[in-house]
């Protein structure tokens, strides 16, 4: 955890020769360090808990209640599903912009910003999502259809795993800005990809694969198919995903120190001999940091 707390609590100048890996606009490194953003995730929930409480618990509690009550009472083919998918989908967006702001706002505008009724922010926060959910399932389609075309329907398998691979990488490479629209700033795809640069594999990690792992318990529970797990479930499945919207916060505000670090910040870099020799022998230089 180390490299993310001296991270945070240093001026964006300040950068660990050590932990330099992506090549920015400016030309410096960063890796983006995966298991700090997890424990920084974890600890700044753990410490402003009182807050977290007031300000998630009854939103957890709720969006729980709705896929409790539509897996429970709802018959899987009936129309009502699509009701409650809609219900949940709007008050998840809710719940993500909350989040986000929560970890990259000041803390006195916490109260402000806390969850409220649909704005602009949530608008474009789902859109954006959309976007890029379609432009991935796209990839995902195109891809898998081509190789079928060629190796045949009995290695449908493998065609479909060759073109989800791609599709998870430009989810989270254009994932990282979603922060940058909860915020109701100014951003673009563009934008996304020239910041995830150099950290492709690791974004994947941040936005799918860990908040997949950390689900995965309680997704086991819904197997057991008893009503009071089923909640508890979907209850900690929130939980997981409250962590994985704060490590997707702090992974955007890191990345974005060195996308948008100023020339003069640069300037005054302190460089040593040992950065210029060990600039060819860092792992961005060889192995897979796309």
């Amino acid at each position: 955890m180390a490299t993310a707390t001296v991270f945070f609590a240093t001026i964006p100048g300040s950068i660990d020769a050590e932990n330099l890996i992506m090549k920015s606009p400016l030309g410096l490194n960063t890796e983006l360090p995966v298991g700090d953003m997890i424990s920084e995730a974890v600890n700044l929930l753990w410490q402003k808990r009182q807050q977290v409480l007031a300000m998630f618990l009854p939103a957890i509690l709720l969006l729980a209640f709705v896929d409790w009550t539509s897996s429970q009472f709802i018959p899987t083919n009936h129309w009502g599903q699509l009701l409650f998918l809609i219900v949940s989908l709007l008050l998840s967006v809710l719940f993500a912009t909350a989040a986000h702001r929560f970890t990259l706002l000041p803390q006195e505008q916490w109260n402000r910003n806390a969850i409220h009724m649909w704005k602009r922010e949530e608008f474009g926060y789902l859109l954006r999502a959309l976007q890029i959910g379609i432009m991935a399932a796209v990839l995902f389609f195109i891809i898998m259809v081509a190789l079928m075309m060629v190796l045949g329907k009995e290695l449908m398998p493998l065609a479909a795993v060759a073109g989800a691979l791609p599709a998870l990488y430009i989810w989270g490479r254009f994932s990282v800005t979603l922060p940058e629209v909860a915020l109701g700033r100014k951003t673009s795809l563009k934008r996304a990809w020239a910041m995830s640069e150099g950290n492709g594999s690791r974004m994947v990690l941040v936005v799918i694969i860990i908040p997949l792992l950390m689900t995965a318990p309680f997704l086991l529970l819904y197997l057991l198919d008893i009503a009071v797990l089923n909640y508890v479930a979907a209850f900690g499945s929130y939980i997981t995903t409250l962590i994985s919207l704060v490590m997707l916060s702090l992974t955007y505000r890191f990345l974005l120190s060195f996308y948008e670090q100023t020339p003069e910040e640069a300037v005054d870099r302190p460089d040593t001999e040992d950065e210029d020799d060990d600039t060819d022998n860092r792992p961005g230089n060889g192995g897979f940091d796309a």
